[in-house]
């Protein structure tokens, strides 16, 4: 190859490379904005995940009418639009979607008998939490804090009382 060639199609990769890393760039943004999304998410619920929740607590099914009505009359906390708070996140086509502050309704859903904690005062569990080792207790006692189940749990071999355990960290032992 002459030199004026190889001169050009090192100007050219290069250019590319300048490409590639702007869209790098573009893309770690675009990446960070849909943690920061994912993350924010978890604190709303929907209409639908509220009729699923009440199904799971308590076997009844309600409609979505039920729904929009505690909503109207400002139960569950300020209603949004989830594709314009959460534009960055892939939701499904169509209809609007709303969503609700967890810490409203989960207090409205426990205050109305429709939500309950997971575990029973003396179920038998396993503290499952990251970084720690697996803990077998009894649940002595739970209460509904923010938007989730805290409990508190006395360990089996310590007798060690152990408060505020998350009940995604906890299963059942049989």
């Amino acid at each position: 190859m002459k030199r004026k060639e190889l001169e050009g199609l090192i100007r050219a990769t290069e250019d590319k490379i300048k490409e590639y890393e702007q869209e790098l760039q573009n893309m770690r943004k675009q990446l960070t904005v849909v943690i920061e999304q994912e993350k924010e998410r978890k604190h709303y619920i929907s209409s639908k995940e509220i009729i699923d929740l009440i199904y799971k607590n308590t076997g009844k099914k309600i409609n979505m009418s039920t729904v929009k009505r505690w909503a109207d009359e400002g139960y569950l906390g300020e209603v949004i639009d989830e594709k314009d708070k959460f534009w960055a996140l892939r939701t499904k086509q169509g209809k609007k979607r709303f969503l609700y502050p967890k810490v409203d309704t989960h207090s409205f859903l426990h205050e109305k008998g429709y939500l309950h904690p997971e575990f029973d005062i003396l179920d038998l569990v396993e503290i499952n939490q990251p970084d720690n080792e697996i803990i077998t207790g009894t649940v002595v006692d739970s209460v509904l804090e923010l938007d989730q189940f805290h409990y508190t749990i006395q360990a089996e071999d310590t007798f060690e009382v152990i408060k505020n355990v998350k009940e995604e960290f906890l299963t059942k032992k049989e």
